[in-house]
């Protein structure tokens, strides 16, 4: 079987059995709290935060690695993956309350001749374990950043092993009955109603960290960490909800930026219902998409025929048939329509894999053997849901409920996202009744969320380059310009194919080098470039 790279986890991506959708950031300190000056001492009147911005990481091998958490997100990383520590405080405003331990990890470059510094990455979720991620990339996975930097991520706080949210129950932060249905308005509200009552829990059960995640800390965070591995600039790399982070970075340490780089780019100032619905439409113009660029082959060659809407009216039945009556599948599975959507979703967020979706969907549509798109559907849907190698959930969600809800003051009544139903229907007959669910992600949240990421206006930073596929489904392409209009010191450049977060992938030659280029030397491309 093909092998497939694990891609980034997806920005707000909502899965029926747990609902994952978008936003920006909790504060818990006052807005434009600057905090520390570039040593950690404390300015006039400020808090005093030079024990943290003084420290120094003890780094070592990860296959020595005691901590149980720790030990699970790095199993089988290449023998050269490092693990350290960082302490940062629970809040800035006062950080003689205390302090939470964050997981960090690194490979360094093999070229410490012409090391260009550290490259810290973030692989976006948000709630996605940056050392399981780094492990599944290996230190040769991105392109040839590895050559000059050392690659250095890490768990950010409430995620992973560094605090994270645990909620208790099954696998995510809401649990809704055995198979809910989705297919209508009706089976909407049952769906709200169970997630608002399991929502609860993670009050009883995650309240002591919950408080305090949130994308302004996190950003304040990685400002430690930038001074911790002893850099005066921050060179970053994010992909998905990363570049979300990397803005609001921006925003805080405009003076710190280095070379910064944003694949798939998150929308500024989102909220839950405009967001999702975005990436509805985008997930179905993607699909569309890898219809077409079969159907062009003409009957001979693609398994859907030679007619475009033709072959997208039989999907949209197959799928809508799954409701009622699930087919058999690979691995003595039966395929509903939940998992349909899994495995189609993943192979659109596979740049690698997404020549295999022609198949699949044929396989959904004739009732064939799916051949190896099954197997590379299922794989790409588990990495970005958060399962282990052996299947096991590892509590993702948890953290990106957590994590979303903390970025958006904004909640949706059930009343409100019921009526909302047949509009995700109208943006994607496929995938509308699934993502609806993404709308009510924080309906029942039991902590108040706030605004303050959404600002990311950067005045000072330098230029930073900013990629999105053209047929990205999960940071749909009209988010850069507006991502580069929010933040106002970018450089944009996309590609005409498909996928999400492409950077290090065999089939993004063009991207790769021109990310490369900016990485290693500091050149940009032109401004609104597009690679072919």
């Amino acid at each position: 079987m093909t092998s497939v790279r694990r891609p980034p986890c997806s920005t707000r991506l909502p899965r029926v059995a747990k609902a994952a959708a978008p936003l920006a950031a909790a504060v818990l300190l006052a807005p434009g709290l600057a905090g520390c000056t570039a040593s950690g001492h404390a300015a006039a009147g400020e808090p005093d935060l030079s024990a943290y911005y003084e420290q120094k990481i003890t780094w070592h091998a990860c296959s020595g690695e005691t901590d149980k958490a720790v030990k699970e997100e790095t199993a089988k990383a290449d023998a050269a993956a490092e693990c350290g520590r960082l302490k940062v405080p629970y809040t800035y405003a006062d950080p003689g309350k205390g302090g939470l331990s964050l997981a960090l990890m690194r490979y360094r470059t093999k070229n410490q001749d012409e090391r260009g510094g550290s490259l810290v990455l973030n692989f976006g979720g948000p709630g996605e374990s940056g050392l399981r991620q780094l492990k599944e990339y290996g230190p040769d996975g991105f392109s040839k950043a590895g050559t000059r930097y050392d690659l250095v991520t890490f768990d950010p706080r409430g995620v992973g092993a560094s605090s994270p949210v645990l909620c208790g129950g099954g696998g995510g932060a809401a649990d809704p009955p055995p198979g809910p249905d989705l297919s209508g308005p009706g089976g909407m509200a049952d769906f709200i109603a169970a997630q608002e009552k399991a929502l609860q829990r993670c009050k009883r059960t995650a309240g002591d960290i919950i408080p305090y995640v949130g994308t302004v800390n996190t950003a304040r965070d990685v400002d430690v960490l930038r001074a911790a591995l002893g850099e005066g600039k921050l060179n970053y790399l994010g992909f998905s909800y990363g570049t979300k982070l990397g803005a609001v970075y921006a925003h805080r340490f405009p003076s710190k930026v280095g070379r910064m780089v944003m694949d798939g780019v998150d929308e500024p100032a989102p909220n839950l219902k405009d967001s999702t619905l975005a990436q509805t439409a985008a997930y179905q113009r993607a699909l569309r998409h890898a219809v077409e660029t079969c159907t062009a082959r003409g009957e001979e060659d693609c398994a859907l025929g030679s007619d475009t809407d033709k072959a997208m009216a039989n999907v949209a039945r197959a799928f809508d048939d799954l409701d009622d009556q699930p087919i058999d599948w690979p691995g003595g599975r039966k395929l509903d329509r939940e998992g349909a959507i899994e495995e189609t979703m993943g192979l659109l967020r596979s740049r690698e894999s997404l020549p295999e979706t022609p198949n699949l969907l044929a396989a959904i549509i004739y009732h064939v053997h799916p051949g190896e798109a099954a197997a590379l559907g299922r794989a790409a849907a588990d990495g970005a849901g958060g399962k282990r190698e052996n299947g096991v959930h590892d509590k993702v969600e948890e953290a990106m409920t957590a994590i979303n809800c903390a970025d958006t003051s904004g909640r949706y009544s059930a009343r409100q996202v019921v009526a909302a139903y047949d509009d995700f229907v109208r943006a994607s007959p496929v995938f509308g009744p699934f993502m609806a669910a993404g709308m009510a992600t924080c309906t029942g949240w039991p902590q108040a969320g706030d605004d303050t990421s959404h600002d990311v206006r950067a005045a000072g930073a330098p230029k930073i380059l900013m990629h999105t596929t053209e047929y990205d489904p999960a940071t749909p392409v009209q988010w850069l310009p507006r991502m580069a209009a929010a933040v106002g010191s970018a450089v944009t450049m996309t590609d005409t194919g498909g996928g999400h977060s492409v950077y290090g992938t065999q089939d993004a030659t063009c991207v790769n080098e021109r990310i490369d280029v900016f990485l290693l030397d500091g050149t940009l491309p032109p401004d609104r470039s597009t690679c072919s």
